[in-house]
């Protein structure tokens, strides 16, 4: 279902926009208009929502206009699908209540009744005006909020020599028509102020066929560290043309972009093992992790770039240390308060974001520097995390 809806992504949007944006109408303006109306309006509204995200799948300097009243158009027609889908919530919500303290004799049905009441519509009407100002203050400040992780993660296995390692690891900056160029550039100006040892970015560098890489790879090119840029490529990148991507890449910046390869970083007299898998659709996410760790001696030490998380389980039985993946966004979208309930755990994977642990290893799933499908975020910044590896006994749970 989800790869269903990820490879009809507009469509889905579209249609699901006008659904909800005309369900909302008729429950504020409490109208019943015919099934043929119905029919009509949502046809209409979608037609409508597919052409506005025709034109804001340009990059900003083409029909910037047009770009805008789509983006706009959108914009209007995503978020009435989450607060449409706060109000079916609420009311739901709202039935339950009813049945617990009038008893299953009162009860209604579950949320179809509630809508209709007096009292659960002054309810649901905050919490649609609750819905929207979050989703509108995501669309214009929560895209651009930046959050700066650093944590310290003791190794067993950590040699002598990379005691104190500092990697960045970064995801998913998806240059192209809905990137915020200020918004990368801060980010890319902040990861420089700390000076890391390597940067590892785990994919998606564009988002689209649309993206005019070219016009962006001044700025990545900015993306720099002492050891170096370590890259992978991702889904999107592969939409957008695995050849044309990474011939970009090599050709405008000075990035080690592993394509199924592994690189040795020598620092001092110790080494580290960089590895980075080609991304590939679940569940062959970790076919050429075998021949990979064919190229690593004995007992080196490795850190594995690998886009989707899903590769975690086969690096854990591997046991390599350290994992780093992206591709999830954190779902752009999160409950305030809970980054685990997001809508890439329920369409994605069950490891969305953070942090996790498996028979000792540990696996980190960046929120990623960029967006894709709507500029917004919500309780969800992008993100660079900064990691340091520490030799150590004892290792955190």
């Amino acid at each position: 279902m989800a790869r269903l809806i990820f490879h009809n992504f507009w469509s889905f949007i579209s249609l699901g926009a006008a659904v909800s944006e005309w369900a909302l109408w008729c429950w504020l303006a409490r109208a019943t208009p015919s099934f043929a109306t119905h029919v009509a309006a949502v046809l209409a509204l979608t037609v409508v929502n597919r052409l506005a995200a025709a034109a804001l799948e340009q990059e900003h300097h083409r029909h910037p206009l047009l770009r805008a009243l789509g983006m706009g158009c959108l914009g209007i027609g995503f978020g009435s699908l989450v607060v449409a889908l706060s109000v079916a919530g609420l009311a739901v919500l709202w039935s339950v209540a009813e049945a617990v303290l009038a008893g299953p004799a009162e009860a209604r049905g579950i949320g179809a009744g509630a809508l209709t009441e007096p009292a659960f519509r002054l309810f649901g009407a905050a919490g649609a005006g609750t819905a929207a100002l979050v989703m509108l203050h995501g669309y214009l400040r929560g895209h651009r909020r930046l959050a700066l992780e650093r944590r310290t993660l003791p190794l067993r296995t950590l040699p002598a020599g990379l005691d104190g390692l500092r990697i960045v690891h970064v995801s998913d900056l998806h240059v192209g028509p809905l990137a915020d160029r200020a918004a990368l550039a801060r980010a890319i100006a902040r990861i420089d102020e700390l000076a890391p040892d390597l940067v590892c970015l785990t994919g998606d560098v564009v988002d689209s066929d649309q993206t005019e890489i070219d016009a962006w790879l001044p700025m990545l090119s900015q993306l720099r560290a002492r050891l170096g840029v370590f890259a992978i490529l991702g889904n999107h990148d592969r939409d957008a043309g695995l050849e044309a991507v990474a011939a970009a890449i090599r050709r405008g910046t000075g990035w080690h972009l592993l394509r199924d390869e592994a690189a040795i970083v020598d620092v001092g007299a110790a080494q580290l093992h960089v590895l980075g898998l080609e991304d590939r659709r679940p569940p062959h996410v970790t076919d050429r992790l075998a021949s990979l760790l064919a190229q690593v001696p004995a007992g080196a030490f490795s850190v594995l770039l690998c886009h989707h998380p899903d590769g975690f389980d086969d690096a854990a039985a591997a046991a390599i240390p350290l994992t780093l993946s992206g591709h999830t966004h954190g779902g752009q979208l999160a409950v305030p308060g809970f980054p685990q309930l997001n809508v890439a755990r329920l369409l994605i994977t069950r490891r969305s974001v953070g942090w996790f642990r498996q028979d000792g290893q540990y696996l980190h799933v960046s929120a990623g520097l960029g967006v894709s499908g709507q500029r917004v975020r919500v309780a969800m910044p992008a993100e660079i995390t900064e990691i340091t590896l520490t030799r150590a006994t004892d290792e955190p749970i």
